[in-house]
């Protein structure tokens, strides 16, 4: 199998994957919405946005831009830092809270779905392959945030084109 036939099947994965997902939450009714923001603020209740965007390795005018959107729909509660009233805390409302753990069981239920009936043993060489490709492309010491994190920036940008 050549390399270029595989890397299609790669991104074939992904964007099915991706697929998957968004056909689920439009199934469920559930907005679209930046898990591991709302997920970050879920496990760290009044953290600020400082915090978030560094967790995220995205800017913190990103961040911003973010809480303000679920703020509006009534996701997210931004509320002034009692200690230090230039900051902001964030905290999810019940809705969003919801929201976010209906969210990961979804892609938990991908997941599961992604590696049904694949051996234990396969899986195994597929981590150690994939460990592999991160190591060719310098990223094995990369968190996902940070590779995430920077397609989100490079995604930004082209919207401001």
């Amino acid at each position: 199998m050549q390399n270029e036939e595989l890397s299609q099947k790669m991104a074939l994965v992904s964007a099915l994957r991706r697929t998957a997902l968004n056909r689920e939450r439009e199934r469920l009714g559930q907005k679209c919405i930046p898990v591991p923001l709302m997920g970050y603020v879920l496990e760290h209740p009044g953290c600020t946005q400082g915090e978030v965007a560094g967790w995220l390795y995205i800017s913190a005018a990103s961040v911003a831009t973010s809480c303000k959107r679920l703020e509006k729909e009534g996701l997210l509660e931004r509320r002034v830092d009692p200690v230090n009233r230039r900051k902001n805390q964030l905290f999810l409302t019940a809705e969003g809270e919801a929201l976010t753990l209906a969210k990961r069981q979804l892609l938990a239920g991908i997941n599961e779905r992604t590696f049904t009936g694949i051996p234990p043993a396969d899986l195994e060489t597929f981590s150690r392959v994939l460990d592999r490709m991160m190591d060719n492309l310098g990223g094995r010491d990369l968190s996902p945030n940070q590779v995430f994190g920077s397609l989100m920036e490079a995604d930004k940008r082209k919207e401001k084109r």
